[in-house]
């Protein structure tokens, strides 16, 4: 389903938009190849929440971060089967937050998060992104 479409002209731009959103959709899916913004997003997101957005780091190789127990940020990157999600306790992590952020997600409807939507970003140049809000 396609969505609304943002232009994001900057780092900081991206952090903003994290903020705004993060008041409006509580549950984000993050999809895009590395180094369009993704953590930046997140750490505006987190700002929102009361975090210091300074803690917020990419889940890429830790496949998760909680973030004063309010924010879960996960990365389904290196996740090859659903399975594993149960393996490593990410599965039931999912149900212990009303605020979460994947990165790279795989597996939308069996995840069963309502009121979920992701975010499509793509790179124009070194600053500059579209980002298009789909809702699921």
């Amino acid at each position: 389903m396609e969505g609304m479409i943002q232009q994001i002209s900057s780092p900081e731009a991206m952090h903003q938009y994290g903020k705004e959103l993060a008041g409006w959709y509580p549950v984000i899916f993050l999809s895009g190849d590395l180094g369009v913004g993704k953590t930046t997003f997140a750490k505006g997101f987190a700002e929102w929440l009361g975090i210091d957005p300074a803690k917020v780091q990419s889940p890429t190789y830790t496949y998760l971060n909680i973030y004063d127990n309010k924010l879960l940020h996960v990365d389904m990157y290196r996740l090859e089967q659903f399975d594993e999600m149960i393996e490593k306790g990410i599965l039931d992590q999912l149900s212990n937050f009303s605020y979460i952020l994947i990165e790279r997600p795989k597996w939308e409807k069996e995840l069963g998060l309502s009121g979920a939507v992701k975010l499509e970003i793509k790179k124009l140049n070194e600053n500059e992104r579209t980002v298009e809000l789909i809702t699921l």
